[in-house]
């Protein structure tokens, strides 16, 4: 039994020490402390590339016109955005051409391309995309996604001076209207955000969310082009990594975007961190494993049954700490729900509540290799790899 309080003990002071590197380096590369170096003057036409923004539509995302409507206001003359739906029934539509219609100078290309049964089906719209844009680099941003103007430029600059191939974003949620999507942005600010930040500040590991994914589309082709990721349902970290093996730079400036959540329930919430958990299990077993053995609720609990009654008091002070951790990560970083009076009572039992459902999250993988995607039965393998024969379906094509 002495032992195990040691090592409890030894565990609980890592993760803390981690907790607060977390906290440090989203303090130091919060939103909006970089600005770009310039503006654009005409001679830049001939140095910054083309641009094709690729944007995988699916329904009607939260605040969905704003979202779109804030990528046609870039501070950026050479791009096009091009959209993928399923189909020419889909109610995203209507949104999407409302604010093309606004902004007639840019080139905006539809897509209509088929859901495929046994692809991923996000991959398998940005492979239509690739195949009808134009630009040297290729911008995929979700349609749940909003940015500052700046933003397109802040990446393009991080391009040019660093030679990277991919270049991905760190992700702010925000416009939490139910105290789910609070629960769901407090812990995509912090546990996700933080680790992008931190992993990549610490040991340069370029763990790349799909969110914002500024790619040299000639690199993409040695692979031949998003259709060889087509089989994987994580594809944004199997880019990253298969980049990083054939030898092409990735990197980020810490140039972060904005994720729209708003309305987010329970379920919805317990399904998604279920299948981020599929995901991570899939792609790296030992550092899942080790996320649990240092996942704070899971020490308190470990401990308390080691240490009997003795060992309460440590766990309100590393209850407290992470708490206070949150606070200051909630306060730096979501700078639109901080305005809202009713988050600041919230978000304690938000921080709780939320651990508590990732605990029970990260069991699931071990019992069930089958993913719920989007109302889909998906069963998935090692590096998150499809265990299904793909399906190939026509598509149509409309320019706005």
């Amino acid at each position: 039994m002495e032992t195990v309080k040691i090592a409890v003990i030894v565990l609980l002071s890592i993760s803390s020490v981690y907790l607060v590197l977390i906290t440090f380096f989203t303090l130091k590369y919060r939103p909006g402390r970089k600005r770009p170096s310039q503006t654009f003057k005409l001679q830049d036409l001939l140095t910054y590339p083309l641009v094709s923004i690729l944007k995988p539509v699916k329904g009607l995302d939260d605040e969905l016109e704003a979202n779109l409507e804030s990528f046609y206001r870039l501070h950026y003359p050479l791009y096009e955005i091009l959209f993928a739906v399923d189909d020419w029934n889909d109610p995203a539509l209507k949104v999407i051409r409302k604010v093309a219609d606004k902004y007639p100078h840019i080139k905006t290309i539809i897509l209509a391309t088929g859901q495929p049964e046994a692809q991923n089906p996000k991959v398998h719209k940005l492979a239509r995309m690739e195949a009808e844009s134009r630009g040297r680099l290729l911008w995929v941003t979700d349609a749940n996604v909003r940015v500052e103007p700046n933003t397109l430029l802040k990446l393009v600059e991080e391009y040019h001076s660093t030679g990277a191939s991919l270049i991905f974003s760190p992700i702010q949620g925000t416009s939490s209207q139910t105290f789910a999507s609070l629960m769901e942005n407090t812990g995509l600010n912090f546990f996700t955000s933080g680790n992008v930040v931190t992993l990549w500040k610490l040991f340069r590991q370029p763990i790349v969310v799909g969110k914002s994914m500024l790619i040299d589309s000639q690199a993409l082709k040695t692979f031949g082009g998003f259709s060889y990721f087509k089989d994987y349902l994580a594809e944004d970290y199997v880019i990253g990594k298969s980049f990083q093996q054939k030898g092409f730079k990735v990197s980020t400036n810490f140039t972060w975007v904005t994720n729209i959540n708003r309305q987010a329930t329970t379920r919805s919430l317990f399904k998604r961190l279920t299948r981020w958990a599929h995901l991570r299990y899939q792609l790296n077993r030992p550092v899942y494993v080790l996320e649990i053995i240092l996942n704070p609720l899971v020490l308190s609990l470990v401990g308390a049954a080691a240490f009997s009654r003795l060992f309460w008091q440590p766990i309100l002070i590393i209850w407290t700490l992470k708490i206070l951790l949150e606070y200051l990560n909630f306060l730096a970083v979501n700078l639109q729900d901080r305005k809202r009076l009713l988050n600041y009572f919230l978000f304690p039992a938000g921080v709780v509540t939320r651990d508590f459902i990732f605990l029970a999250v990260y069991l699931v993988p071990f019992l069930s290799s089958t993913i719920d995607w989007r109302g889909r039965k998906i069963k998935i393998g090692k590096n998150s790899i499809i265990c299904q024969t793909p399906d190939h379906e026509e598509y149509s094509y409309q320019e706005a």
